[in-house]
């Protein structure tokens, strides 16, 4: 049983809103990016597993490096440069179309946005957790790794349903630019969580450094 008292600790409801938040930008980033590079660009299953490599890895580097810069800095500056790290990578990734490179439409806006997914999420994991008595730790880190798994399912649905409405808008467009124009959506609203995510952050409580 989840201790109902745990939910008065405002670092556990506002950090869990957030990794819900968060949820969506995980779900926009590693499943839509891979559907945009197979079907609007035209890649194998293989490449666009081996085009978010790139990513993947920097993703663990900087998330190593956001936890050792943590108790210096505090939370909120790790989140709010993460959620910058999102609002440019989206929005650079939303300007992708059929015609787009690698290098420059995919590779650079992901690598950015995988940076944003290091310095936020480990952060946020440590938040849900710095308030809590040592006791309920583990508790509070179930209910956080839940968070964001059902951020990313109830994301899948919005977002799947978003993009499917705007592919099926564009009459008289080829089939592989219909659905660029529906994942071009759905960055721009991840771009939109990383700013919700940005703005509820205020509410974190300032933590000693150190």
């Amino acid at each position: 049983m989840m201790p109902l008292r745990l939910f008065r600790i405002r670092t556990v409801v506002v950090s869990n809103g957030m990794l819900l938040l968060f949820g969506g930008i995980a779900i926009a980033m590693w499943y839509f990016t891979s559907l945009f590079m197979q079907n609007a660009l035209g890649y194998s299953a293989l490449e666009a597993g081996l085009g978010q490599t790139p990513a993947a890895v920097t993703f663990v580097v900087i998330a190593r490096f956001a936890a050792n810069l943590l108790p210096r800095t505090g939370v909120r500056p790790l989140v709010l440069a993460g959620c910058a790290c999102f609002l440019v990578g989206f929005g650079w990734l939303a300007q992708a179309h059929t015609d787009s490179d690698y290098v420059t439409s995919v590779l650079g806006p992901t690598l950015l946005i995988a940076v944003g997914i290091g310095l936020t999420f480990p952060t946020l994991m440590a938040a849900a957790t710095a308030d809590v008595p040592e006791g309920d730790a583990g508790i509070i880190g179930g209910l956080a790794n839940t968070a964001t798994q059902v951020g990313g399912s109830v994301g899948l649905a919005v977002l799947a349903t978003a993009a499917s409405a705007r592919t099926a808008m564009q009459a008289g467009v080829s089939s592989p630019a219909a659905l660029a124009a529906g994942y071009d959506l759905v960055f721009l609203t991840a771009a939109g969580l990383g700013l919700a995510i940005a703005v509820t952050s205020v509410l974190l409580p300032r933590h000693r450094r150190g």
